[in-house]
């Protein structure tokens, strides 16, 4: 090493080529938090278009419902065609297929309000009451066949004893 490489009075200066670099840095910083902030922007104003075309969505939907007032022959054609779209003949079919001798059916009763089946029947014994709950479960569009009561009394007309009893089935109208 020569005696002239060796200054102690003037500092050395940092090259060119690290100033640039450090420059070119914190410009891209510059730009990375501008672009992340007009990103946000454009993200908040989107969010913002998409509430508000919601908003007035909703509006008119409540519009529409308002302004709408529904006739009662509208009101009963619905209510019709609710009726017609029921699986009747289904549910009639698997009480039919289900009732045979000596079970005899007394009354039927649908509650489409809630969808239920009620029916009242007459058979010689409990077993062939349980029995005959047992094939009206087995039948679609029927199901959660219940027993709610039962009794056993005499025929007047015979004078053999017999079951009176009710049950509950779950009717699937739709």
């Amino acid at each position: 090493m020569s005696l002239r490489a060796v200054d102690f009075l003037h500092p050395p200066s940092a090259p060119r080529l690290g100033w640039w670099l450090l420059a070119a840095g914190l410009i891209s910083i510059a730009l990375a938090v501008g672009a992340e902030r007009h990103s946000a922007r454009e993200q908040a104003e989107a969010s913002r278009v998409t509430q508000q075309a919601v908003e007035v969505r909703r509006a008119q939907e409540r519009a529409a419902r308002q302004a709408v007032p529904v006739s009662p022959t509208d009101k009963r054609q619905r209510q019709a065609q609710a009726e017609l779209a029921r699986p009747w003949l289904p549910a009639l079919r698997g009480i039919e297929a289900a009732t045979s001798d000596p079970v005899y059916l007394v009354s039927l009763k649908f509650d489409r309000g809630i969808g239920q089946l009620r029916l009242e029947a007459e058979a010689p014994t409990f077993d062939e009451a349980l029995a005959y709950l047992q094939r009206l479960g087995r039948n679609a569009p029927l199901s959660a066949v219940a027993l709610t009561f039962h009794e056993e009394t005499k025929d007047p007309a015979t004078g053999r004893s017999l079951v009176k009893f009710s049950a509950v089935a779950t009717w699937s109208g739709r």
